[in-house]
């Protein structure tokens, strides 16, 4: 191989280096800050996992300043949230077949429309309507004391799961049955 053959793969390769290299400490440092994390529900019928970025209050004014009502919200930080279930589940307003689904909402004071999406994008800031599978429309709880980090859980009620989303001091429940 002659040397200018391997000056120029020896270039490549380092630019192509430093571009991942970069990718990865860019990633790292926006986890810093949102950390990932995952919510699982999982009985003998279902398992359902949420995984989402939890970024902080850190003394800002949430809904309707940093997450403007009316608009999309990731729902969470960096990648999108996803949210996989092995089993189809029912809302009131439908039913959600089982596979993997991004997960994105639209906050309002009294409500959050929670819009189950078939289009996975690379990064958190896409959404593309087109691609919905089902919305459905929850209640806003106020929260007495505000919850600090993000949070998605799952908890049941009366043996009826439920999922969980709360940040400052907002809850919205989801109860879903599994079909």
């Amino acid at each position: 191989m002659n040397s200018k053959i391997k000056y120029g793969l020896l270039v490549a390769i380092l630019v192509v280096g430093g571009i991942v290299g970069y990718n990865y400490y860019s990633l790292y440092q926006t986890k810093k800050y949102s950390p990932a994390d995952k919510a699982i529900y999982e009985t003998s019928e279902i398992y359902m996992e949420v995984d989402y970025c939890r970024p902080s209050k850190a003394g800002r004014e949430i809904f309707g300043d940093l997450v403007p009502y009316g608009r999309w919200w990731r729902t969470g930080a960096n990648e999108p949230t996803q949210i996989e279930l092995t089993r189809d589940i029912s809302f009131s307003s439908g039913t959600l077949k089982a596979g993997l689904y991004s997960l994105v909402t639209i906050p309002e004071s009294d409500s959050w429309t929670i819009i189950f999406n078939n289009r996975i994008p690379d990064w958190g800031t896409y959404y593309y309507p087109k691609d919905d599978e089902l919305r459905v429309i929850a209640p806003v709880e106020s929260l007495p004391v505000p919850v600090e980090q993000f949070t998605i859980d799952f908890t049941e009620v009366d043996g009826s799961p439920i999922i969980i989303f709360a940040w400052d001091l907002v809850k919205v429940s989801l109860p879903f049955e599994v079909r």
